[in-house]
């Protein structure tokens, strides 16, 4: 890991930059998506592949470092400032947002959201994978072609279960048209299996499920229960349990209803996601299988 001088933050229009400009004239998209289409050239791509990132010196303060592919392995979401943050402007059409997010490292920890659809995509990863870290606009993945170079920073990376890390793209079914698009995330993937990293590219959720995510969601907050036992109570009752039933044995009246929808926005306790909520829908212990219409296998 090589460390470089801190970046004054700069805008480029949309965005404001915490790290300095890549450096070297933009590689040819012939030239990149050739390559990339080629299975053993993109190996050698991933393989070669440098990040820049934003890490937390000793003192917790942020340093811009270099990485190669076998320092990325140690990194974890928690050592790392994005390295871009959205900005607003006259006329933006996106919907750029903060979100609390889980830390072990620190108390508490907040992380932007560049746009309404990665702001839906973190809230489902939240409640479904139960990650114990995460950070947005992690890195720079910076590729060396024959033509020039090329770059690209992915929307999250999470540490989940069984210290498992996991790197996500977020983008709509629209853009996939696009080759260089596809090709970039196409290194992507390659690149982050190098490394030993999960990674998944999404496409916009249903709307349903984006309406059942916001309402969760809101239910994330202290209703002064002790959530372990509250949820092992659930896991205890007779099956099968709905939402009226789960209300009732975690108090009961509005209470009992706070009480289950914190448990669920906190990944303790599950409904259908995809359909609409009421008080005869399921209530589960077990997380909900993966896959869905909006994972994309590039």
């Amino acid at each position: 890991m090589r460390s470089l001088e801190s970046s004054v933050p700069h805008r480029l229009g949309r965005r404001t930059n915490f790290i300095p400009a890549l450096e070297g004239k933009p590689a040819k998209w012939a030239d990149v998506i050739e390559s990339v289409s080629d299975a053993q050239k993109r190996a050698s791509l991933a393989k070669s592949v440098v990040s820049t990132t934003l890490v937390r010196d000793p003192d917790g303060r942020p340093i811009v470092t270099t990485a190669d592919v076998d320092v990325m392995a140690q990194l974890t979401p928690d050592q790392l400032f994005a390295v871009r943050r959205p900005a607003s402007h006259k006329g933006m059409r996106n919907y750029i947002s903060r979100v609390t997010v889980p830390s072990q490292a620190h108390d508490s920890r907040a992380v932007w959201c560049e746009s309404f659809n990665e702001l839906s995509h973190l809230r489902d990863l939240l409640i479904t994978m139960q990650p114990t870290q995460v950070s947005t606009q992690p890195l720079r993945l910076e590729w060396v072609f024959a033509s020039g170079v090329r770059s690209h920073v992915p929307d999250f990376l999470l540490r989940v279960d069984g210290g498992k890390t996991m790197l996500v793209d977020v983008t709509t079914r629209s853009k996939l048209d696009d080759p260089r698009l596809r090709s970039i995330l196409q290194l992507t993937r390659a690149t982050a299996e190098t490394i030993g990293w999960e990674y998944e590219v999404r496409t916009e959720l249903p709307p349903q499920r984006v309406r059942n995510l916001n309402f969760v969601h809101a239910g994330r907050r202290d209703v002064r229960q002790d959530r372990s036992s509250a949820a092992r109570l659930l896991r205890q009752a007779r099956r099968p349990i709905d939402v009226e039933r789960a209300s009732q044995l975690l108090g009961g009246g509005s209470l009992g209803y706070l009480r289950l929808w914190d448990l669920i926005a906190h990944g303790l306790a599950h409904i259908p996601l995809d359909e609409p909520i009421d008080i005869d829908s399921r209530v589960s212990s077990d997380r909900p299988a993966g896959g869905g219409s909006w994972l994309v296998n590039l």
